[in-house]
């Protein structure tokens, strides 16, 4: 069975950029909850947009817009190339690698569905120790999850039926639900689902992964 996973929260722990983007803003008299605030909100804001900028040129642009917001001058901006080698050195959650493996080796291909691009993702695989068959970027995709026809090119390259495994509740369990998918939510900040949008399984992380695998494919 295909199962496709989000990157970024999912298989690969983020905290470091948040911990670095609110130290960095501390360090210089701005309020770190505030820069990390604002990154968020601007990457996210910049995927929706009518163009869909290479994930590597959206995190420019989100810094730019940072400086703008926080009348920092070119503060952040100036710091691009610290934020990209913190991406390239993000490292799996401590179960993730051992579990990809065990699905593989029970015949189950891994493949990434990512907000992410493929220089990038070349270090994310050198991490994930290359347990991983196949990844789906916007780069082919000609957009960013959430946007359903990210989900459409995904669907043509899977064998069907498939299990999607994500973090992300706006940007994968949503979609999941409006087109059909079968969606495990790792919910590792323990949020609640919406009444209306419910995923089909939750796990608080990976490691009960391939047993409901095995019942899900049985």
């Amino acid at each position: 069975m295909d199962i496709t996973f989000d990157c970024y929260g999912t298989l690969l722990d983020t905290r470091p950029i948040q911990t670095w983007l609110m130290a960095f803003g501390t360090a210089h008299g701005i309020d770190g909850q505030a820069a990390w605030s604002q990154f968020e909100l601007w990457k996210d804001r910049l995927m929706y947009g009518e163009t869909t900028l290479p994930f590597s040129a959206l995190l420019k642009r989100d810094l730019a817009y940072m400086d703008m917001t926080l009348q920092t001058g070119s503060l952040f901006s100036n710091h691009f190339n610290d934020l990209i080698k913190l991406y390239t050195t993000l490292t799996p959650w401590p179960e993730v690698i051992a579990v990809l493996r065990q699905l593989r080796e029970a015949g189950h291909r891994v493949i990434i569905m990512s907000n992410s691009t493929s220089s990038l993702m070349a270090a994310h695989l050198n991490a994930l120790d290359h347990e991983v068959d196949q990844t789906i970027l916007p780069e082919q995709t000609r957009c960013y999850k959430p946007a359903i026809p990210f989900f459409d090119y995904a669907s043509k390259q899977l064998e069907q039926p498939h299990l999607h495994v994500a973090m992300g509740y706006w940007w994968d369990v949503v979609p999941c639900h409006k087109i059909g998918w079968s969606c495990v939510w790792i919910n590792r900040l323990k949020l609640s689902a919406l009444a209306d949008i419910k995923p089909t399984y939750t796990l608080p992380d990976l490691k009960g992964l391939p047993l409901l695998v095995q019942s899900h494919a049985g």
